[in-house]
């Protein structure tokens, strides 16, 4: 894949606690999950990207698109290094060019998703329903000064550096048992704690891939303004 580069307009992270056994058998044979403080991670990335495009493309070629990532933070091995990541099951847009492009294209599948996003005062709320009716999730969160006292983390900057250094993403392909692998490479990073008022998301909640007492909702943060490029491995 070319290198592409834009910004991160906003980018939303919801972020639960898991016991890793549950995570172990949704994520694959490869890769396991990465355990903080007797914890896995899961969430979803709410992604707005803008100015999406090759490197080097004018502005009248690059898109800008609502995106949502349901997610896992994970460890592999890649030759004699132990990499941490993220596995990313699931990819929804908006943009009618990335089902096409990267799914047709690249063999990497992108899914068509209706999205509704309010952003003022410090206050958003973003709504997300797939064409397919896989997935739907919504929140509601404000900004906040306070990281939560029960957490995985053990504060705002260890959850901040543990995302950070998750830079390789791991999705599936178009090929039965073929991964497409990406790294996120940031010219800053900026992470600021959301207190949620309302959240609800089907992925999640699902009781067959997640039984009662394995998940609990743990933070969100949010990025802003974050230039980036996406290069693949």
């Amino acid at each position: 894949m070319p290198v592409l580069d834009g910004v991160i307009d906003r980018r939303i992270l919801i972020n639960y606690r898991v016991h890793p056994e549950a995570v172990k058998s949704l994520v694959p044979a490869h890769l396991e999950p990465l355990v903080v403080n007797g914890y896995a991670s899961a969430g979803i990335c709410l992604l707005r990207l803008k100015d999406i495009g090759f490197k080097h493309a004018p502005r009248l070629l690059r898109i800008t698109s609502e995106n949502a990532a349901h997610r896992f933070l994970v460890s592999y091995r890649d030759g004699n290094k132990q990499v941490q990541g993220v596995y990313i099951p699931r990819r929804d847009t908006d943009s009618r060019l990335n089902v096409l492009l990267a799914g047709k294209l690249l063999s990497w599948p992108h899914y068509p998703a209706t999205f509704h996003s309010s952003e003022a005062n410090g206050h958003y709320a973003v709504t997300m329903e797939s064409h397919d009716e896989y997935s739907k999730l919504s929140i509601e969160a404000e900004l906040s000064e306070k990281f939560p006292t029960v957490s995985m983390f053990d504060s705002l900057d260890q959850a901040s550096v543990c995302f950070r250094d998750c830079q390789i993403g791991v999705s599936p392909s178009s090929s039965s048992q073929s991964f497409k692998s990406i790294r996120l490479e940031t010219k800053s990073w900026q992470v600021k704690p959301l207190c949620v008022q309302k959240l609800q998301s089907s992925y999640f909640e699902n009781r067959l891939n997640f039984p009662e007492g394995t998940i609990q909702f743990d933070n969100a943060l949010l990025m802003e303004g974050i230039e980036h490029e996406w290069h693949s491995c």
